[in-house]
């Protein structure tokens, strides 16, 4: 809520009252079609019908005070302009009063004139806009009661329609009422209200009228307290808008109506994600059901439930698997937290971490049956391969933490380094093979010119031969074909070029140390990488694409270049997993595969256990 003096309440229908209400001239006239009458009107029903409801609210009223009991309208025209046509059918007389400034200016048609008599009318009024959308509506209502109750009222038995609504009317705030969200302005913020209210831009969501309702004068919470939950309001508004508090727990970001701190409420109100796309104010009616005066008990599991959202946040271990549950997950976040929330409470905290891996080890090996040698981009999707990918990275960053955390000359304390999950969101991710698949996927010539010039810089002495350029020789190959390409830079004379380099690479190069071509799908050739660095360098080979890599990660990359490199693709690609003396710089050999898939092994192991090795281990 933007503007903190503007006040937030709950008022039943009866509480309007003897109030008057003053339409400005720059509002538009009344417009409810039938079709949003008979809406208001079944929900109504439905509401009457529900016995652990007591309150059926409606959409803010935003008004500003003029004089007493007399208010400017700057939105709600048509919400109170309906309720009072239903309450004239039903008891003949008027709720409130409304003054239209229009009608100053125009001696013919005066607006209240009408609406108090519009109980009288005998047939639609079409004479004036305003008149006819008026008429419609009454008369509207007055066949719902009179000529179609079964349509509008499903399941109406021997009940008095009219005595039940005018009951539901006159009720007060405490028994089973109809209210409305009364949104009071002062008179200085009256334009920028209106204007905010009428480009869709108005700040009422449903977070602002809960706090509104918190801090609200009236009903809300006792005022020894208003300051202190002001003040943690806001702390917890700021922390949500951490991006790696708020992707640990969400995989996208709210769009309008709705905020960060929505979630936290609509986990407190248990509600379902169903319930919050079909009314986004769910919650907020959770909260304003203040039944017995609770609503400080209310605030008290919001505290208390941001306070454990917080908790799991800066634990390393809950942070990293919440993170990436919530990456995998499809289903209601809402529903999902409020458990995890339960679960937390329910188990200590070694407890809930063995519980949230095993949440882990039915997503990457649900059948207990997977071995990690056997994931592959032939036999996985990539979604599968992604969820693999990414869990190595996090037990990569897990044990570190652990080694520093066990070390006598560190013993860390806080923080360590946290996998940035939002950016999981805001970069696409490709699975990226590290020795390039032999296929040639370059389409143009300037991709042609460009894989060309990368591999004369890498590999010079490719290019170098001084015998005869007919012999059979992949060397005399190469400087043949490429003669015919720099010829004709056709598709042909360049695959006939890219394959022998290919080739020559790794027979004559690599040797036995190449990875074989039926092997470049495994998981050991594979690491997770965002598209953009990843499209950046097609089939270049590992140099060019160690250059790529590193320069993405931000040695020379400018703001708009960088995208982050996850730690386990930049240890490949600086060949960290290979511990041997003689490890190649220059290329991704079968050693460098097979070490960086023992170490996939040896940080996954918890999840990979099958059914015999823990049927052994139990005996």
């Amino acid at each position: 809520m933007s503007n903190n003096s503007s006040d937030i309440n709950l008022k039943a229908f009866e509480e309007l009252s003897g109030l008057t209400f003053i339409i400005p001239s720059l509002q538009r006239g009344y417009k409810w079609t039938p079709k949003n009458v008979k809406e208001l009107l079944k929900d109504l029903w439905e509401f009457s019908k529900q016995e652990n409801k007591n309150m059926y609210c409606l959409q803010p009223i935003a008004v500003v005070k003029h004089e007493e009991r007399k208010y400017e309208v700057l939105d709600g025209q048509q919400r109170l302009t309906t309720l009072f046509l239903l309450y004239k059918y039903l008891t003949q007389k008027n709720a409130y009063t409304f003054e239209f400034e229009r009608d100053n200016n125009e001696s013919d048609n005066n607006r209240w004139d009408f609406l108090t008599a519009i109980d009288k009318k005998e047939k639609l009024d079409d004479s004036q806009i305003d008149r006819f959308y008026i008429t419609k509506a009454y008369e509207t209502i007055k066949d719902a009661f009179e000529k179609e109750p079964q349509e509008i009222f499903p399941g109406l038995e021997k009940e008095n329609l009219k005595e039940l609504f005018e009951e539901l009317l006159k009720a007060k705030r405490e028994k089973k009422s109809v209210q409305v969200i009364w949104y009071e302005t002062p008179k200085e913020k009256a334009y920028e209200t209106f204007r905010n209210l009428n480009s869709g831009k108005i700040s009422l969501s449903n977070s602002d009228l809960i706090k509104g309702l918190l801090l609200n004068r009236v009903n809300g919470l006792p005022s020894e307290h208003h300051n202190m939950v002001a003040r943690q309001l806001e702390e917890m508004e700021q922390a949500l808008n951490q991006n790696k508090f708020w992707f640990m727990l969400s995989r996208e970001e709210p769009k309008h109506p709705y905020t960060r701190m929505d979630l936290l409420y609509n986990v407190v109100a248990n509600v379902r994600e169903e319930e919050v796309r079909i009314d986004y104010r769910t919650s907020f009616r959770w909260f304003a059901e203040n039944d017995n005066g609770n609503l400080l008990e209310k605030w008290k599991q919001v505290r208390h439930t941001f306070l454990r959202m917080y908790d799991l946040y800066t634990d390393t271990y809950t942070y990293h698997y919440i993170g990436f549950l919530t990456y995998h997950h499809k289903g209601d976040t809402i529903k999902r937290i409020y458990k995890l929330i339960e679960e937390n409470e329910k188990y200590s905290k070694q407890e809930f971490i063995s519980q949230l891996r095993t949440s882990i080890q039915q997503i990457v090996n649900p059948d207990r049956e997977r071995k990690i040698k056997d994931y592959s981009y032939i036999n996985n999707s990539a979604n599968e391969l992604r969820d693999l990918l990414l869990l190595h990275n996090i037990e990569t960053l897990l044990q570190r933490y652990q080694t520093l955390k066990d070390s006598k000359q560190y013993q860390l304390q806080y923080e360590f380094e946290q996998f940035p999950f939002e950016v999981l969101y805001k970069q696409n991710w490709d699975i990226e093979h590290i020795a390039s698949q032999t296929d040639n996927s370059l389409r143009n010539e300037n991709e042609w010119t460009r894989w060309l010039q990368s591999i004369k810089a890498d590999y010079p002495s490719y290019f170098k031969y001084d015998g005869d350029i007919n012999e059979d020789c992949l060397r005399a190959k190469i400087q043949r074909y490429k003669i015919a390409f720099e010829k004709e830079k056709s598709n042909n004379n360049f695959n006939r070029l890219y394959a022998v380099i290919i080739r020559y690479n790794e027979e004559e190069t690599l040797g036995n140390e190449a990875i074989k071509k039926d092997e470049k799908d495994n998981i050991g050739n594979l690491v997770l990488l965002d598209k953009h660095t990843n499209r950046s360098y097609k089939n270049a080979l590992f140099p060019q694409k160690r250059k790529a890599i590193i320069t993405a990660d931000g040695l020379g990359a400018n703001v708009e270049t960088r995208q982050f490199i996850p730690l386990c693709t930049m240890q490949c690609f600086t060949k960290a997993y290979n511990k041997e003396n003689n490890v190649k710089l220059n290329a991704w050999t079968k050693a460098d595969a097979e070490a960086y898939l023992e170490d996939i092994k040896e940080k996954l192991s918890k999840y990979f256990t099958n059914k015999k090795e823990q049927d052994n281990e139990l005996h």
